[in-house]
């Protein structure tokens, strides 16, 4: 399919210093960046207001025209050197005008069929930070890779943990695990498990009435489970703090 949607279930568990586990649904929409031109419903725009709206600049912003033009610039920055097939986004588009995105993944394939990704999380400061995924993470069905966090998403966890992120895709089914770890101690598993179905007027209407207000709703399940680790007495670091710990970042929303 060109576009579809991916309605999910995503679980947080925390392991340390305490013990706390929720799991919500939500749905994600997945974008052909190499034709936006077109969507399947009416109630989906590219760049101008609509029910729900995609917008470039909600993105990691490099001086180029279009989302699909900066990932593609990040990636040779990063040591893409070929001509790029195709770039394949999962995320959340602007609701009634709003988005808050705290991860999108970028799957990208060259002229040779060899495969790339960019994982973009995003955090509460107007921030946006890439990580680069080559193909030598690369496996059958997906790909695993790890990295030093350096960047403030959670302030219950250190900025300099390590991050290990495997998706998985089978089909139309994803899977993806996200593990922030310690010194080899588990800190925080993420997984979400979804399957796409296409973007039709009527499937999306459906997953609106499931998650109504999705990106609201992200934000304020944040805010919410960020206060019941504060109540837990779960120590948090402050975002003035560690500010070496602070590295690549990108600025959104300005």
């Amino acid at each position: 399919m060109i576009h579809g949607l991916v309605p999910f279930t995503v679980t947080h568990k925390r392991f340390l210093p305490k013990v706390y586990k929720f799991t919500h649904n939500f749905f994600w929409f997945k974008i052909n960046l190499d034709n936006t031109k077109y969507w399947p419903s009416k109630f989906v725009s590219f760049n101008k207001a609509n029910i729900y709206s995609f917008y470039d600049d909600d993105h990691i912003k490099l001086g180029r025209p279009s989302a699909r033009d900066n990932y593609i610039e990040f990636a040779k920055n990063n040591g893409l050197n070929t001509e790029v097939k195709s770039v394949t986004l999962y995320t959340s588009m602007r609701f009634l005008g709003y988005v808050f995105n705290p991860v999108s993944f970028i799957l990208i394939k060259d002229i040779n069929d060899v495969e790339y990704a960019i994982i973009e999380i995003g955090n509460t400061f107007n921030e946006l930070k890439p990580y680069f995924v080559g193909p030598e993470y690369f496996n059958e069905g997906g790909f695993s890779f790890k990295t030093k966090k350096h960047f403030y998403i959670s302030p219950f966890i250190a900025l300099d943990n390590d991050m290990h992120f495997i998706f998985k895709k089978d089909n139309e089914q994803i899977s993806i695990y996200i593990n922030d770890t310690s010194e080899d101690e588990e800190i925080l598993k993420v997984w979400y498990d979804g399957i796409e179905i296409p973007a039709t007027t009527k499937n999306l209407l459906i997953q609106t009435l499931m998650v109504p207000f999705v990106t609201l709703k992200i934000i304020f399940l944040i805010h919410y489970h960020a206060l019941i680790l504060w109540l837990k007495g779960i120590s948090y670091f402050k975002k003035k703090d560690n500010v070496d710990l602070q590295k690549g970042t990108y600025l959104w929303k300005r």
